[in-house]
């Protein structure tokens, strides 16, 4: 048991040495695309902005897994109505690192990102709906990629996509999946 504990400590030290904090913030498209008996399939997309955090681990000289924590929020103005969307988001991507230059290196990045919606309101509206009470499930999961470009050790820029896994909607005879692509500037510490 001793020899486990002391593996298990060991190597996560030997990872938070060789790991990279980064911090971004941006602008994001959630697209929405609903599928209904009804009326066929419908697509839509709101504005928005995200920032995160994450922590990349270096498993090789070219391999990474980078978790994260982030927030994103999406809008839309159409006449009086004013819809909000809030929420946590927490990837796990694996990259794969490619040194371009001695300034510039390009990663590659993939993986599952999961979602918790905080807040997902029409307002403008008598009364204000609450689509988390009646049409949406706050849990959703995508698979994601992208790149990003470092530029001179501490400038990141990143863009990337997610699909949508989950159907989002609680409605029935209905399918709603978010779509979320999202272009990013960050630090890397």
């Amino acid at each position: 048991m001793k020899k486990t504990l002391l593996l298990a400590v060991t190597l996560t030290l030997t990872l938070m040495a060789n790991a990279q904090v980064s911090v971004q913030v941006g602008f994001l498209s959630n697209i929405v695309k609903t599928e209904a008996k009804e009326t066929g399939r419908l697509s839509g997309a709101y504005k928005g902005v995200t920032a995160s955090v994450d922590y990349n681990f270096h498993i090789t000289d070219y391999l990474g897994v980078a978790p994260g924590l982030g927030v994103d929020y999406s809008f839309n103005n159409v006449a009086e109505s004013r819809y909000r969307e809030l929420g946590l988001l927490a990837p796990i991507d694996v990259n794969y690192y490619l040194l371009l230059s001695d300034t510039f290196s390009l990663s590659l990045f993939a993986g599952p990102t999961f979602y918790y919606g905080l807040i997902s309101k029409e307002t403008g509206v008598k009364p204000a709906y609450d689509y988390y009470l009646y049409d949406n499930k706050r849990f959703d999961a995508f698979l994601g990629g992208g790149f990003w470009v470092d530029i001179m050790e501490h400038t990141r820029v990143k863009v990337g996509y997610k699909f949508g896994l989950t159907n989002n909607s609680k409605i029935e005879g209905i399918t709603e999946k978010n779509n979320f692509a999202s272009v990013s500037v960050g630090y890397v510490f």
